[in-house]
């Protein structure tokens, strides 16, 4: 047996990597944080992506071959998924909470360890692409496809909820910075495309190598799964729940109806009504409920009224008014004070809101804005 090890600045990384994502792993299961089942979720998901980076790396480096067989050498492709999609769950349904139900989403995963435990796969080198040269070759054959097809499906309904989720605060709230779930949608879109380039660069090994493409073209996939892993885990860990909570709560039982234009229209003018006379959007914690309450009629029924007739949702809407006070502040000889004080007092709840929503709606930064004013200001 060749004892023999393969170590290089880029499998060390890679295993760095992997190993500090099973830290966080652990960290997860032992933490008396509030959710809790949010971190067991995380804590599966970390240890179902780190599972095929360590497999790679080890068997690259050689102590999977030195090793002989052991858990390690598995990938459970049936846990990416279901592990990914689950924890998003915990983070957008603040009621969620897996129970035996969600179980059976870990079934094939149960029987995937069953299968790698089996002398019928531990005794046999299979090719994906080759003929199946036996009943052993085809169920090899029959798993790693349904594999392929459990990530993508499960991407796809991960994804699908993000972006439910990321359309549901613009709709009803004006203060999105601490609701936001960008640290977790951009990893996932981009383990999306990450799934995509690695099966296809497997595709291209076995199709037209024989499975002999060297290791070192899987190094910079290995490092982003390993270092997108553990971005994941970290912030996992450092957000909570709270400010996501109410999305799947806004699923009401009103009977939904048509209204017309002339409706919309009437209550349009109401709603503009208020925002000039009362200025609701002063304050920062306000919300489509909140708002919805004031004027007495269900939040449904006001975010059409703001879709359709200010053709915006509601993040826009609010924040629009709150950018014309700021620009009014400036106008009433206010622009020497701090910008961030002027955001504050117009309603902007953060820094960061504050700096995308101006951004957005002028097409130029506040200090920007404020420099042309007072050019303008000084001819």
């Amino acid at each position: 047996m060749d004892s023999s090890l393969n170590l290089n600045a880029w499998n060390l990384i890679i295993l760095i990597g992997a190993l500090h994502g099973l830290m966080i792993s652990l960290l997860l299961v032992l933490s008396r944080r509030n959710r809790k089942s949010g971190n067991i979720m995380l804590s599966l998901m970390l240890l179902f992506y780190t599972l095929p980076v360590l497999r790679v790396v080890l068997h690259d480096m050689g102590f999977i071959r030195s090793l002989g067989y052991s858990f390690l050498s598995v990938e459970l492709l049936y846990g990416l998924g279901p592990s990914l999609y689950l924890y998003t769950k915990t983070l957008t349904h603040a009621r969620f909470h897996p129970g035996k139900a969600d179980l059976l989403h870990f079934f094939p995963v149960a029987l995937e360890i069953i299968y790698y435990s089996s002398p019928f796969y531990q005794r046999h080198e299979f090719y994906f692409f080759a003929e199946p040269i036996d009943t052993d070759h085809f169920i090899w054959m029959v798993e790693q496809t349904g594999g392929i097809i459990s990530v993508f499906v499960y991407l796809f309904l991960t994804n699908r909820i993000l972006m439910k989720y990321s359309k549901w605060i613009r709709e009803n709230h004006s203060d999105i910075h601490k609701r936001t779930l960008s640290w977790l949608q951009k990893p996932v879109f981009l383990y999306t495309i990450f799934f995509i380039l690695w099966f296809s660069l497997r595709t291209i090994d076995v199709a037209q190598f024989d499975d002999n493409l060297d290791i070192s073209n899987y190094y910079p996939f290995l490092l982003f799964l390993s270092l997108g892993t553990y971005w994941i885990g970290t912030q996992g860990y450092l957000h909570t729940q709270v400010l996501t909570a109410g999305f799947d709560q806004d699923r009401e039982k009103e009977t939904e109806q048509k209204n017309d234009r002339a409706r919309l229209g009437v209550l349009f003018e109401e709603l503009e009504s208020v925002m000039s006379r009362e200025k609701p959007y002063l304050d920062s914690d306000l919300n489509l409920t909140v708002l919805a309450d004031h004027l007495q009629i269900n939040q449904r029924l006001l975010s059409e009224v703001i879709n359709s007739q200010a053709e915006a949702s509601f993040y826009e809407y609010i924040n629009g008014y709150r950018i014309e006070a700021f620009k009014q502040c400036l106008r009433a000889g206010d622009s020497k004070l701090p910008l961030i004080n002027l955001a504050y007092d117009c309603g902007f709840g953060s820094k960061a809101t504050f700096n995308h929503a101006f951004k957005k709606n002028t097409g130029m930064t506040p200090s920007r804005y404020r420099k042309n004013f007072q050019n303008q200001r000084e001819r």
